[in-house]
């Protein structure tokens, strides 16, 4: 319910996570040794269905899986620094250990997870 959308949210949301992975098209193609992708939407409070703190679609889990399924990335390392906890990117990656998340966070705050 904390999650509304304008007649441009899919755009922006879509273009993100299209950054994302062309980041990590690079990285794997050998054009750039690592990558920052700063874009907005973030999308680090979106769970596996549902949408959630402003984020429409979790764009590092996303890229991960992409870089997991396209470029058969077996591990995958997703960073967050950010001042609220990525309850989303935990949620989706809790039991899967082919992905590390590591949150840096100011608590308490929104959403009140990742203690």
């Amino acid at each position: 319910a904390d999650t509304t959308a304008s007649p441009k949210s899919w755009q922006a949301a879509v273009t993100a996570i299209g950054a994302a992975n062309a980041a990590v098209d690079d990285v794997f193609r050998g054009d750039v040794a690592n990558v920052f992708v700063a874009a907005r939407p973030p999308g680090h409070h979106a769970e596996k269905t549902t949408s959630m703190g402003f984020c429409l679609f979790n764009t590092a889990a996303i890229a991960a899986r992409y870089a997991q399924r396209q470029h058969q990335a077996e591990r995958v390392a997703i960073v967050d620094w950010d001042v609220h906890h990525g309850n989303g990117t935990q949620d989706i990656f809790w039991d899967d250990p082919s992905v590390l998340y590591c949150s840096t966070h100011q608590m308490p705050l929104y959403p009140g997870t990742g203690r």
